[in-house]
């Protein structure tokens, strides 16, 4: 189901083509959640500034553990809440007169021990902890989540290793890259693409499954050809959450990729990957029967992790450098681009894009 068309907002078959125009840049703010840090970046009493939406932002855990993602500047007179603010039990104080917020942005104690000023609130956008990650709800309206993004159980797999660049692109490109099957070839080196399952869309997630075969520059094995299986949910134009199995190696993966807008041309992207314990080290390599259980995933998270930070680097030159093609000539071979393009009209409003250009 479509959240958005259930409530009128709009009819996802009668957008206006401008929309979508050959003229115009994709609007840079899609609706949907965002991963602000990793969880255990911001720690009790720690204030972080980060860059969202086109705005200077703060992440502050309280003392009983609690995430507030605020607006960095205070509403009185306009210092940055980043620099100097100090969390104070389950409050951030601003640091020029010493007026305290609570999570919600309500101010709560003025540095005088006068009433708060009935206009003085901050911002904030609602948050939430899943995955080892800190996710803020973005909407134009204002309007509250209309889909959540799922708890994973994690017992059995290895803790994220995760690295983060800042480029040139928009959530929707670089995710786009889910399901452009063409480009696996040519630009990622991938012998083959075999679909397993068809692509769906299930309301906020769209849903992929195939197989590629590759040269297996790995432990040693340079040369043979390996089988990897990825099974992937675009979440959202903020994350793409890939399951990746090697059966030959024994191989299991979870694959992160984060975008979140900064401003209206760039975007921070942070991928993540997970390795679930190896049960049959001998299967990668004979030798690695012999390295300590402790050891051993960390080894192999090292070498999987490597490859696929490669992997993604090697779409930033055209990222970096392409033009969004409303309605492309697509070809036999391409994937189901189409059926993406479909399913990302859901987050956007077509009266906010049409202000907007």
């Amino acid at each position: 189901m479509y959240s958005h068309l259930e409530n009128g907002s709009y009819n996802i078959l009668t957008i206006p083509f401008m929309l979508f125009s050959t003229t115009q840049k994709l609007y840079p703010y899609p609706n949907g959640w965002y991963v602000i840090a990793k969880s255990g970046d911001i720690k009790p009493n720690q204030v972080v500034t980060k860059a969202f939406m086109g705005e200077e932002i703060i992440v502050f855990r309280t003392e009983q553990g609690h995430i507030s993602v605020m607006h960095a500047y205070c509403p009185h007179l306009g210092a940055h809440l980043g620099f100097g603010g100090k969390v104070i039990g389950e409050n951030i104080k601003c640091p020029f007169h010493d007026f305290q917020f609570d999570t919600t942005g309500t101010c709560v104690k003025t540095g005088y021990d006068t009433p708060p000023p009935a206009k003085c609130r901050v911002p904030t956008w609602q948050a939430q902890e899943r995955n080892g990650f800190v996710w803020a709800w973005h909407d134009a309206k204002n309007n509250a989540p209309d889909w959540e993004i799922p708890q994973i159980d994690w017992a059995g797999w290895s803790p994220l290793m995760t690295h983060e660049w800042t480029l040139k692109s928009h959530p929707q490109e670089t995710s786009e890259n889910s399901v452009d099957i063409g480009h696996f070839s040519i630009v990622h080196g991938y012998k083959s693409v075999e679909v397993l399952k068809e692509s769906e869309i299930d309301g906020a997630f769209l849903k992929a499954k195939y197989a590629i075969h590759r040269d297996a520059d790995f432990m040693g094995k340079k040369g043979n050809i390996i089988r990897a299986e990825f099974d992937a949910i675009v979440m959202g134009l903020g994350c793409s959450f890939v399951e990746v199995l090697i059966p030959s190696f024994g191989i299991e993966t979870r694959n992160y990729v984060f975008a979140r807008p900064l401003d209206g041309e760039t975007i921070s992207l942070t991928i993540a990957m997970s390795v679930k314990k190896i049960a049959n080290p001998s299967k990668i390599h004979p030798l690695l029967s012999l390295v300590p259980q402790k050891w051993l995933n960390k080894l192999i998270l090292y070498f999987t992790f490597k490859g696929y930070k490669n992997d993604v680097y090697q779409d930033f030159f055209v990222w970096e450098n392409k033009k969004h093609i409303p309605h492309p000539a697509l070809a036999k071979g391409d994937g189901p681009v189409g059926l993406y393009r479909r399913y990302v009209r859901q987050f956007y409003y077509a009266d906010v894009v049409k202000e907007w250009g």
